[in-house]
């Protein structure tokens, strides 16, 4: 029943974020700092991430909380997704599968935060909204210190140049084809 579930919440995200259309997702593309190696690209995302988030909380009508959600869902899900085909496997492959394993996880339990969010949007049903942002806020602020206060400092440093450079060119491209 919770697949179920999700998965029909995950059809509205992605049915959401068709609604913002390729231009809006083609911008966003463009809109993090794609110009430095792969950890200083994510934690510029993150940084935007926090951005749009709160653009979402301080929308003043009910049509622009919507339109600013489904431009922060869209970059959230590229941002994912291009960590996730990326570097939660470099982290498991050079011997941090336990704490790959545990942000995939966060990762998940974000993606049903934010369909469940898009649902309540969708109905109209405003009122739990903030406190679901909220919750949501307090996680993504958990998942980005683990990420840059320990793990992705220590990935970084246990590669090589090599390495390093073939992460930022699968981040980046993986990033690219999301958000386009």
């Amino acid at each position: 029943m919770d697949q179920a579930l999700t998965r029909r919440n995950l059809g509205f995200v992605v049915a959401g974020a068709a609604a913002v259309g390729t231009a809006g997702a083609a911008a966003l593309a463009g809109a993090a700092d794609m110009d430095g190696d792969w950890f200083a690209t994510i934690k510029a995302q993150h940084q935007e991430l926090d951005r749009l988030l709160g653009a979402v909380k301080a929308a003043g009508s009910h049509s622009a909380r919507v339109q600013a959600f489904k431009t922060f869902s869209i970059y959230l899900a590229a941002h994912s997704l291009a960590e996730e085909v990326s570097v939660y496997p470099a982290l498991a492959i050079t011997g941090s599968e336990p704490q790959s394993k545990q942000l995939y996880g966060e990762q998940d339990d974000a993606k049903v935060l934010v369909a469940r969010i898009d649902d309540a949007l969708a109905m109209h049903q405003d009122a739990g909204v903030p406190a679901m942002l909220d919750k949501l806020g307090e996680a993504l602020h958990a998942h980005v210190a683990e990420e840059e206060g320990t793990d992705f400092p220590a990935l970084q440093a246990r590669e090589d140049a090599m390495m390093n450079a073939k992460l930022t060119t699968d981040f980046k491209a993986a990033f690219r084809r999301a958000a386009s």
